[in-house]
C-alpha cells in the first residue's frame, strides 16, 4: 500500500504521502484513537475555562483539529482548544461586560476567534512568523505562571459549587472565594477530589493511560447512580448532537474596534505555542516544515470554527507530544483525532449528561497545575535581572489587570528594556595591548593613548534612537583631546551592522563639526551593508578617499604617516603604536 508523489498545491497534507505504507497507517491510527481518548473530555473542560458551553469545545476540537492538519505543515501538532488561550479569550470578553455562556457571549467569543484567524492567516500569507520572536521567554515565563494560577483559581467554582466572580484578577478571586467557602457544597467537592485522583493515578501507572476519560466515565457512573444532580452536584446536563448550522459572527466594528487588541495578544500568543512547539519536534525527528503553512493552517482552523459556535483554538503541546512519543507518521493522526471527536460529538454526545463540571475542572487542574512555576523567574533573574525582572512584573500585574493588558505590557516591558539599551551603545576608545599587539578598551586596561589620534569603536549599531548619544560621545571625547594635539578621530565601523538615514546623517554632521574644530575624521572595516547607505548621505563628497580604510592595521599605519612626528619625539612620552619606534629615538615597546 504505497501512495505515489502526491503534491496538491494548497493541501500540504498530501506531500506526507510520498512514502506512507501500512506501518505508517497504523501508528497514525494508534496516535489518533489514543490522543482522542484525551482529546474528548479535554476539550470540554476547556470550553468551561473559556465561559463556553461545554458542547462548544467538540465543535472546535472536532473543526481545528482536522483544518489545521490539512492545512498546515506539522505532522505533531495538535489544533484545538488549549488552556491559556482559552483564559485569554475569556478575559478579551470580560471586558466588554457579557455573562459567560450567554448567547451573546457565544457570539462574541465566535467573532473573537474569526478575528484571531484573520490575524493568523496574514502572518502566514505575508510571512511575518518572525514577529512573534518579539515576546520574548521572560514575558512567556511571567506570564504562563501567573495565567496557570488563574486558570487554577477560576476552577474553584465548579470544584467548590458555588459561583466565582467573572474576572481574571487573581486577587478579585482569592477575596470571592474567601467570602464563600461556608457555601461549599461537600458532594461536589468529593466529586473533583475524585477525579483529580483518578488523573493523577493514571499518569503515574502509564502516560498512555486516558485518566481523564476514566475519570468522566467514573464520576458520570457515581453521579448518576445516587443522583448527585440532586444534592447540588452541578452536571453538563443536555447536550445537543451534531454540529450546529453555520453562522457568521456578529460583525459589530464598533465592538470588534475594542476587541482589536485583545484579538491581538490571543492571536500572536497562540502563534508562539503553535510554532514552539512544531520547531521543537521538527528539530528532534528531523522533520522539514514551514512555519508560515503552520500559521495558515492555524488561521484558517479559527475562521472555520467561528462559523460554528466555537472559540480561539491554538497548538497544544501535551497533544503534540503524545503524538510525538506514539510515533505519529503523518498529519492522518491528528485528521483521525478530530474525526473520532466528531463521531463523539454526532453519536454519543447525549452520553455526556451526568458529566459532572467538577469533573471537568479537575482535568483543566491536572494539565495546568505543573505549570505554576514562580521558581523559574527567579532562576532567570538569576542569569539576567533584567529578564528576571520584567518576568517578575508580567507575573505581577496578572493580580491586578485583565491578562491580555498583563502580556501586553509585558511585552511592552521587555521591548522597552530592549531599546533602552540600545540607545546607550557601548563605545570604546581603543589602543595596542603591548603583549599581543592586539587592539582592547584603553580604559579598561588603562593603557596609554594616542594624543593625536582617538581610535574609537561603537559595538553596536547606529539608528535614530541612538545616534544622537554617538553624537555626543565622540563629540566630547573629541574636544577633550584638543588640548593634547587631537588630529585624527578614526571610527571602526566593524560591529556596526546597520545604520539607518538618520544615524547616516548624523555620522556627516560628526564628520563637519569635528573638521570645524580641525580634526580630520577617518573610517575603519565599514560593512559591505552599511557604506551603501553611508553613501547615500553624501559620505564621499564629505569625506577625503583616502581616509576611509579596510582594516585596523592599514589604518594605523597610513593615519601615523600624516601626524605631527616631531610633536610624538619630543612631547609625547608614550609609545602606543609600534611605529612610535620610528621617531621616538631609543624608544621600546611597553
Amino acid at each position: 500500500m504505497t501512495i505515489g508523489s502526491i503534491s496538491i498545491p494548497g493541501l500540504p497534507f498530501f506531500a506526507w504521502f510520498r512514502e506512507y505504507g501500512k506501518d505508517s497507517l497504523s501508528r497514525d491510527l494508534i496516535a489518533g484513537i489514543t490522543v482522542a481518548a484525551v482529546y474528548v473530555p479535554q476539550a470540554m473542560a476547556y470550553a468551561l475555562l473559556a465561559g463556553m458551553p461545554p458542547i462548544t469545545g467538540l465543535y472546535t476540537a472536532f473543526i481545528a483539529t482536522i483544518i489545521a492538519a490539512v492545512f498546515g505543515s506539522s505532522r505533531f501538532l495538535g489544533t484545538g482548544p488549549v488552556a491559556m488561550t482559552c483564559l485569554l479569550s475569556a478575559s478579551v470578553l470580560y471586558g466588554l461586560n457579557l455573562e459567560p455562556r450567554s448567547d451573546q457571549w457565544i457570539a462574541y467569543m465566535g467573532l473573537l476567534a474569526l478575528m484571531v484567524g484573520i490575524v493568523r492567516i496574514g502572518v502566514g500569507a505575508f510571512k511575518l512568523g518572525f514577529i512573534v520572536e518579539l515576546i520574548s521567554n521572560s514575558v512567556v515565563i511571567g506570564f504562563t505562571a501567573a495565567g496557570a494560577l488563574v486558570i487554577a483559581l477560576s476552577q474553584f467554582k465548579h470544584l467548590l459549587g458555588f459561583q466565582v466572580v467573572n474576572t481574571t484578577h487573581i486577587f478579585t478571586i482569592l477575596a470571592d472565594i474567601a467570602k464563600k467557602l461556608e457555601l461549599t457544597n461537600p458532594y461536589t467537592l468529593l466529586i473533583g477530589i475524585l477525579a483529580y485522583a483518578l488523573i493523577w493515578g493514571s499518569r503515574k501507572i502509564s502516560k498512555y493511560l486516558p485518566g481523564a476519560l476514566i475519570a468522566v466515565v467514573v464520576t458520570s457512573v457515581i453521579t448518576f447512580l445516587f443522583k448527585l444532580q440532586e444534592k447540588g452536584v452541578s452536571i453538563v446536563g443536555t447536550v445537543p448532537q451534531g454540529l450546529p448550522d453555520p453562522t457568521m459572527p456578529p460583525l459589530d466594528l464598533q465592538t470588534m474596534s475594542k476587541m482589536w487588541g485583545g484579538a491581538l495578544v490571543v492571536a500572536f500568543f497562540g502563534l508562539i505555542e503553535a510554532v514552539a512547539i512544531a520547531k521543537t519536534l521538527a528539530i528532534k525527528t528531523g522533520d522539514r516544515w514551514n512555519p508560515n503553512q503552520e500559521l495558515i493552517g492555524q488561521g484558517l482552523a479559527n475562521v472555520a470554527v467561528a462559523l460554528f459556535k466555537g472559540f480561539p483554538a491554538g497548538g497544544s503541546f501535551s497533544r503534540s507530544s503524545l503524538n510525538y512519543a506514539l510515533g505519529a507518521k503523518s498529519p492522518l493522526a491528528s485528521v483521525v483525532t478530530g474525526l473520532l471527536v466528531g463521531v463523539t460529538l454526532f453519536l454519543l454526545a447525549p452520553a455526556f449528561y451526568y458529566l459532572p463540571k467538577a469533573t471537568l475542572s479537575a482535568i483543566v487542574l491536572s494539565a495546568v497545575i505543573n505549570l505554576i512555576r514562580p521558581q523559574d523567574i527567579w532562576k532567570l533573574y538569576k542569569i539576567n535581572k533584567t529578564d528576571g525582572a520584567v518576568a517578575g512584573l508580567t507575573f505581577a500585574s496578572v493580580f491586578f489587570m485583565d491578562l491580555w493588558v498583563a502580556i501586553t505590557l509585558g511585552v511592552m516591558l521587555s521591548l522597552g528594556t530592549f531599546v533602552y539599551r540600545t540607545m546607550y551603545p557601548r563605545i570604546v576608545v581603543l589602543s595596542r595591548e603591548p603583549e599581543s599587539g592586539t587592539f582592547v578598551n584603553a580604559e579598561k586596561r588603562n593603557l596609554p593613548e594616542c594624543p593625536q589620534i582617538l581610535y574609537i569603536r561603537p559595538n553596536m549599531s547606529i539608528y535614530f534612537g541612538n545616534a544622537q548619544y554617538v553624537y555626543d560621545y565622540i563629540l566630547e571625547k573629541a574636544r577633550d583631546r584638543l588640548k593634547w594635539g587631537l588630529k585624527y578621530v578614526l571610527l571602526d565601523m566593524e560591529a556596526v551592522n546597520y545604520i539607518d538615514a538618520t544615524g547616516s546623517e548624523t555620522v556627516i554632521r560628526l564628520i563637519r563639526t569635528l573638521r570645524d574644530l580641525g580634526i580630520e575624521m577617518a573610517f575603519a572595516n565599514i560593512g559591505c551593508d552599511v557604506y551603501p547607505l553611508l553613501e547615500n548621505a553624501g559620505f564621499d563628497k564629505v569625506v577625503k578617499s583616502n581616509l576611509v580604510f579596510d582594516s585596523k592595521g592599514q589604518s594605523i599605519v597610513e593615519l601615523f604617516g600624516k601626524i605631527d612626528h616631531e610633536f610624538c619625539a619630543k612631547v609625547c612620552d608614550k609609545v602606543v603604536f609600534r611605529e612610535c619606534l620610528t621617531v621616538k629615538e631609543g624608544a621600546a615597546v611597553k
